[in-house]
């Protein structure tokens, strides 16, 4: 611990250790074995500059150091915990931008993620939200039923009165999204699509890799992990379709810590023994930043932990899989030397990306690979964006639940994207994808929004059918 000189209150007649009963509501233990680690903050308010929801509010209660008083306050006891305090820690998108400035590294994501905890304990969980994630998420073919319904219910308005009265929104905030942003439905779910895919013919046993479904892919962007499976395919790998329910990163983001770790649970029992896969690849930077997680999440659980440990240890975010297996180059220029010479080329098209939270350096630190990937693909020239790194604003729930300071996020986004002249963005996130459409929508940016995986899969089929 730093050595910090904590000022206390004129009515602390007697110093109290943290986590000691003030007046009548005791400091939760789970706030108290953080406050070594709280009280290392400076003040120094570095952490601002790059917080997104600060730039859009200028609040100093949404800002990390803003946070950490309050949650200082609470553990020495000059706070209650109490209701008014729940605005401060609502508005945060665990980007942990603020830890990557912050010299003393506080991981405030944590102390927020404690605090919703502990808030939902003390004054309870709504009622739908308790039924969707420990009872409808842990169960993926209910799930995918009721989307199937809501897809099919489109056209009669019902699907919009349910969002909303806000019941799709905690469903599924993805959804919500995507509703939005088109007209029609997504068709088939993946789920469904990939069942009916046609096997590729193979003389010889290949190494297996799992195939992780994300819900964000599965129920509103079937397309991308229909080009993911390709890639995999086309690199030489049996696909095995994994029997998941979601990752449990939104129960996770609200606090619900046990509904977070029922959902690991579950999944481990449905992935069943992990030997038979050489990784598990996501295309879902937010997917495959929780499952690296699970190690930590269940870590006091003994029947859970070594196989928690064991998938946190097999799973790849999909361009991190290509990468650690050589990248395309090789099939590209096999493809490439393979069709008729001659042809004109046409200008590369600009790409530029977006780099989700859960994928880039303050989480799983996959931050070459995609751009290694993207400058790598024949017919694109690749532009670096300003503040790419940035969160996108949409952060599972918080785009839908804080709309203006959301929108704000975006377009700032927006403006970086415009300014490289890309017609593309690529990333590797289905809420970023969704967000950063959405933001081009209403910016009116010329803008396409794919993942990592699309453009590859493009470029692989234009080079074989050459």
């Amino acid at each position: 611990m730093a050595e910090t000189e904590l000022v206390l209150t004129p009515q602390q007649a007697e110093p109290q250790g943290a986590g000691q009963a003030s007046g009548p509501q005791a400091v939760p233990p789970e706030f108290s074995a953080l406050y070594d680690h709280v009280v290392t903050c400076s003040k120094c308010g570095f952490c601002q500059p790059v917080c997104p929801i600060f730039r859009a509010t200028g609040r100093e209660a949404h800002v990390a150091r803003g946070k950490l008083a309050l949650f200082r306050n609470l553990v020495e006891g000059r706070s209650p915990l109490v209701p008014e305090l729940k605005e401060a820690y609502a508005n945060c998108l665990l980007c942990r931008a603020c830890t990557e400035a912050c010299f003393s590294a506080v991981k405030t994501d944590k102390v927020v993620v404690t605090f919703r905890h502990q808030y939902g304990e003390r004054f309870g969980r709504g009622f739908l939200q308790r039924q969707v994630f420990r009872r409808l998420l842990p169960r993926p073919r209910l799930m995918r039923s009721i989307v199937r319904s809501l897809w099919a219910l489109r056209r009669t308005g019902l699907p919009d009165l349910a969002r909303r009265l806000g019941l799709i929104r905690l469903l599924n905030p993805k959804l919500e999204r995507a509703m939005e942003l088109s007209r029609g439905v997504p068709g088939p779910l993946l789920t469904s699509r990939l069942a009916t895919r046609p096997l590729p013919i193979v003389s010889a046993p290949l190494p297996r890799v799992g195939y992780w479904v994300s819900c964000g892919y599965n129920y509103a962007l079937p397309e991308v992990g229909e080009a993911t499976v390709s890639v995999l395919e086309t690199l030489g790998y049996q696909v095995e379709i994994l029997d998941n329910c979601c990752c449990g990163l939104a129960a996770y983001g609200y606090g619900d810590l046990e509904a977070a770790s029922h959902l690991a649970q579950e999944n481990l029992r449905r992935l069943e023994d992990l030997d038979r896969l050489e990784a598990v690849v996501t295309e879902c930077g937010s997917c495959s930043g929780h499952l690296k997680e699970y190690g930590a999440l269940l870590k006091e659980d003994p029947l859970w932990r070594d196989r928690a440990a064991a998938l946190s240890e097999k799973t790849r975010s999909f361009s991190e899989f290509v990468m650690e297996r050589g990248g395309l180059g090789a099939l590209l220029t096999f493809a490439e030397e393979s069709g008729p010479p001659g042809e004109e080329t046409p200008a590369p098209t600009v790409v530029t990306y977006h780099e989700p939270c859960h994928l880039g350096r303050r989480y799983q630190n996959i931050v070459e690979q995609p751009r290694a990937i993207l400058r790598s693909l024949p017919g694109i020239a690749f532009r670096e964006a300003a503040e790419a790194d940035s969160c996108c604003g949409l952060a599972g729930t918080y785009g839908v639940l804080h709309p203006q300071t959301s929108a704000a996020i975006a377009q700032r986004k927006m403006s970086f994207f415009k300014t490289t002249g890309a017609r593309v963005i690529a990333t590797e996130c289905p809420a970023c994808m969704m967000q950063l459409a959405w933001g081009a929508q209403q910016s009116e940016a010329e803008l396409d929004v794919v993942n990592v995986s699309q453009l590859c899969a493009q470029a692989l089929k234009s080079r074989v059918s050459k």
